[in-house]
This record gives structure tokens, C-alpha cells and sequence, in this order.
């Protein structure tokens, strides 16, 4: 029988508050049945593996009632466990100063007339700039703590706290508005903290922006052809009638502010490039960029915003048009700070290689909105103990020696299976 170990377990039996005493032990067997299970992680293969010491068959009756009704009928919300998550990942990791949070939706693959929340989205894996490939499967707004490894300051690790289901149709909340859900609620887990929010274009959004609370500042993505005005009112004459206006004359888009620099060649326009030093993705280079206030109506009403136009003198990407409500940001944390968005998409792709979570077959609602939370905050449990702790055990050690060159010591793949678990002799 499988035995988690007990610095491991010292952070479940921290989360015991959001469950009752039968709902937390099943609890722990689901956690470690999903960690040892091999292969595909269907519900019944990891109820299958708690059970690893006896023939369980699908015929006869079989003891995995209590599994099923965790997700399907147990009183514990998703809401109170991502609390408790969080504060245990705040408390370790980012006590002091602001919380880098990250938002972005994900395709949970999936097909069945049944399946709650089924729906046609965009599969942002199969999709290429030129072609939006789509798929049927469950949409899932996330949003997650981007922060520095502490042991690797220059690498940016995402951990899950909330997620939301995007259901299909337009009489439904939007990404945008699920994403201002969880924001409202990590504001009320964290009164006292400052907040940087980071999304990409499709979260430059009014429903999330327009009444942004003041403890947050909005580092992210635009259009290059966005309608964006001075925000400067010229003065108007003394007698003049009617509404006064409240937006300066319109400003050129991104796009054509870089086309302006580029012909600025002797520097007499006000447009002009100038070069920074960034660290971005572990790697600190030197980029161009151009910045200037604005204000976009459309997505931010009158609040002014920086806007930064990015270029790389290499060509080796696109130009990147990012925005930030904090006016006196400098332009390389601009920079730096949205290139911590790419943290949310490692994290993606370890849930579904390494954790599985596309692999249940459940279909109903109760168990459809509980299961992937819980997977994406258990993959950050995981990933806090490693921080903490799991990266000084012996087993740890032994196998960081055997890292190839490939290898990344904080993936979730790359931690030996010694690491996450022990075994009763």
C-alpha cells in the first residue's frame, strides 16, 4: 500500500480545513493515487491504483463508491481549497511585496453528448498564426502566481490558485468575465497586498479593466491597430457650447507608431526607438522599444495607460504592442513582467503531459467543475513542496545527478517518482 511522506503530508493536513474529517482522508488517497497511477488517468485507473494491493474487478461490485462521490456529491467546494492553496503558497514563497498574478484559458479535450459544458473552442496547440484550428472539449479560465524559483531566480514558475469553466454561448460569463471573478476573489483572500495582473490580448477586455481596483496595476497585450486618443483635452474657447470634451485628438495605433520610427531617421519626429536591457525567459538581451501614454476608450474608458511597443534587433520574433495602467512602470519591467505570461503556459502543458488531467472520463457537473481545479491545485501543492522541501531530500539529490543536459529540475517530469512518494515496506 502507497504512503505519502510526511513532509508531503505536512502541507495536505494544512488544507484539512476545507473539507470534513471523511472527505479529507479520501482526499489524500485521491492525491496520491493520482501521482502513482501509470498511464492514462482515468478515474477508475486511479481509484484502481489507491487499491494496488488487491484484484479489483469491473464486474463485480468494487469499493470505489466514496472516490466517485468526492468529485460527484462531498460538500467541499473548490472555492474554499484554492483558498487554503493560496494562502500556503503566498505564505512560502511571496510574504512581502506584490502578487504577480497571470491569467489565460486552456482546452480540456473531451467529447460525449453528455459531458457538461461541452463546447467548440479554439485549441491555441493546434492553431497557427495564419489558421484558428478548433475542437470540442471544456474551456478553462486560469489564473496563477507567476514567481521566481527561489533557488532560481532568473526562471518564472506558474502555481495555479483559481480556475472557471467557460460554458459555450454568448448568454454565458465571457473569459474576460471569469477572470474578473477570480481576481475579485484573490483580492478578498490578500486585503493587504498589491496585485500585477498579466493576460494577453484576449483579457485586454472592459469588463475586466474598466473598474480595475486600485490595489491592482494591468501589465498586457493590445492590438496594433487599436483606436487608442491623447489623453491631453485641448483647451477649448471660454464661450463655446455644448459637451466639453474628455479625450485629446486621436493618436496613431502601435502599429503605425513603430512605422513612424522607423522612418525617423534623423531624429526630428517625436516618434524614435531607443535601446533597453531586459532579462527575459532566463536570458537577459537587448531590445528595442518606444512608449508613450494613451487612452483606449474602448477597453479602459479615460484612465490613461504606458503604451510599449517592443521590437527585437535580431528579428528572431514579431513585434509586440503590451500596455500597463502603471504610468511611471519603467519600460524594462514592462517588458520583463509580461514575459512572465509564458510561466501559465509551461504550467499548461505539465498538467496535461505530466499530470493527466485530460484523462477522466466523468461527465456530470459536480464532478466536471470540481475535478480539473482540483488537479491544477494539487499540481501547485506538488510544486510547493519542492520548492520548500522536496528539493533537499536524499532521493532529490540523488537524481539531480542524473539530470540531462534537456532536463529542467522544476518541471513536474523531471522530479524523480522517489521524490513524491514512499512506499510501505
Amino acid at each position: 500500500m502507497w504512503s505519502i511522506i510526511p513532509s508531503l503530508d505536512a502541507l495536505l493536513q494544512a488544507l484539512a480545513v476545507a473539507f470534513t474529517e471523511p472527505s479529507f482522508q479520501t482526499h489524500r488517497d485521491l492525491f496520491l493515487g493520482w501521482i502513482m497511477c501509470i498511464g492514462k488517468r482515468t478515474e477508475y485507473r486511479v481509484f484502481q491504483t489507491i487499491h494496488a494491493s488487491s484484484v479489483v474487478s469491473r464486474v463485480e461490485h468494487h469499493p470505489f463508491d466514496r472516490f466517485y462521490n468526492f468529485f460527484s456529491r462531498s460538500a467541499w467546494t473548490v472555492e474554499s481549497l484554492a483558498h487554503q492553496v493560496a494562502v500556503a503558497i503566498v505564505l512560502a514563497l511571496n510574504s512581502t511585496g506584490p502578487l504577480y498574478l497571470v491569467v489565460d484559458d486552456t482546452l480540456l479535450h473531451k467529447r460525449g453528448q453528455k459531458v457538461y459544458g461541452l463546447g467548440w473552442f479554439r485549441d491555441a496547440v493546434a492553431s497557427t498564426a495564419k489558421r484558428v484550428a478548433t475542437a470540442s472539449g471544456n474551456n478553462w479560465v486560469v489564473m496563477g502566481l507567476a514567481i521566481p524559483i527561489p533557488l532560481s531566480p532568473e526562471q518564472i514558475l506558474c502555481l495555479p490558485l483559481s480556475a472557471r469553466l467557460h460554458l459555450p454561448g454568448a448568454a454565458n460569463p465571457s473569459g474576460v468575465d471569469l477572470a474578473a471573478e477570480m481576481l475579485a476573489e484573490v483580492l478578498r483572500w490578500f486585503p493587504d497586498r498589491q496585485i500585477v495582473l498579466i493576460g494577453d490580448g484576449g483579457y485586454a477586455g472592459h469588463g475586466l479593466l474598466e473598474d480595475l481596483d486600485p490595489r491592482v496595476q494591468y501589465v498586457g497585450r493590445m492590438r496594433g491597430d487599436a483606436e487608442i486618443y491623447d489623453p491631453q483635452v485641448p483647451p477649448q474657447p471660454a464661450g463655446k457650447r455644448g459637451r466639453k470634451p474628455q479625450k485629446g485628438p486621436r493618436l496613431p495605433s502601435p502599429r503605425e507608431v513603430a512605422s513612424r520610427a522607423d522612418r525617423n531617421r534623423d531624429g526630428q519626429e517625436p516618434w524614435a526607438w531607443r535601446d533597453i536591457e531586459v532579462t527575459v525567459y532566463g536570458v537577459t538581451r537587448m531590445l528595442r522599444v518606444l512608449a508613450y501614454q494613451a487612452v483606449w476608450p474602448e477597453v479602459l474608458g479615460l484612465r490613461p495607460i504606458q503604451i510599449v511597443v517592443v521590437r527585437d534587433p535580431e528579428g528572431k520574433f514579431r513585434d509586440a504592442y503590451l500596455f500597463t495602467t502603471d504610468l511611471g512602470a519603467s519600460l524594462s519591467w514592462v517588458v520583463a513582467t509580461f514575459a512572465r505570461r509564458w510561466s501559465i503556459e509551461v504550467m499548461f502543458k505539465a498538467s496535461k503531459q505530466v499530470m493527466g488531467i485530460e484523462g477522466p472520463q466523468h461527465w456530470c457537473r459536480e464532478s466536471i467543475e470540481k475535478l480539473a481545479p482540483r488537479v491544477w491545485l494539487m499540481q501547485s501543492v506538488v510544486s510547493l513542496w519542492y520548492l520548500t522541501v522536496g528539493h533537499a531530500v536524499p532521493e532529490a539529490e540523488s537524481a539531480r545527478r542524473n539530470l540531462g543536459p534537456w532536463d529542467t529540475e522544476w518541471s513536474l517530469g523531471a522530479r524523480p517518482p522517489d521524490c513524491d512518494h514512499g512506499r510501505d515496506n
